[in-house]
């Protein structure tokens, strides 16, 4: 009777041995791993994801520019009529909803763009300030629509939003995007009513 209890005693205190081994090597393995995929990270670095982000620039840019430029353009032409009917105001409200659907499908491809693990925070403020940008127009498409065109508030919107937008293509020194777009001390033909 007496070398039963320790029979079961040694053996208890093997299963716990090997259970402490068992549970420390899978920490260890777990700890590994983590390290092993933060090193060894797929994401692009900084100057391919801005080689990417000004081929994009250059390719949509100037149709964005070019949309703007007619949005201008009716937006102008509607001023000039004395008693402009909704058909006019039609089509200067869809000359500004072109520019920002042109502008959204920028920054759709500007996010589709895998993104480097530096810098993530200026590259979102990048995306959100385009997307702003795209909404200031789409809110004076809509203005233009419902013949409420005069309140200055939408070319300060669009002002507002052309200066982040600006701002953030400095901050990620997208060199073509500069060049489409301009920098923070350029300043745009905003039309204000």
């Amino acid at each position: 009777m007496g070398g039963e209890p320790a029979t079961e005693s040694r053996g208890s205190r093997l299963r716990t041995h090997i259970g402490w081994w068992v549970g420390i090597s899978s920490a260890a393995i777990g700890i590994l791993a983590f390290f092993l995929t933060r090193c060894e990270s797929d994401a692009p670095s900084l100057g391919e994801w801005r080689a990417k982000a000004d081929a994009i620039c250059e390719q949509e840019f100037p149709g964005v520019i070019q949309k703007m430029q007619a949005s201008d353009a009716a937006f102008l032409e509607l001023l000039r009529k004395p008693e402009p009917t909704q058909v006019d105001r039609n089509t200067a409200s869809e000359a500004a909803q072109e520019v920002s659907v042109s502008m959204r499908h920028l920054v759709g491809s500007w996010r589709a763009l895998e993104q480097p693990d530096e810098r993530r925070g200026e590259i979102d403020a990048l995306h959100t300030a385009g997307a702003d940008f795209s909404e200031a127009y789409a809110s004076f498409s809509s203005a233009i629509y419902s013949d409420e065109y005069m309140d200055e508030v939408y070319g300060e919107q669009e002002e507002a939003a052309l200066t982040a937008l600006t701002h953030q293509i400095e901050v990620l020194d997208l060199k073509e995007c500069k060049v489409q777009v301009g920098g923070p001390e350029d300043e745009g033909e905003i039309i204000v009513p």
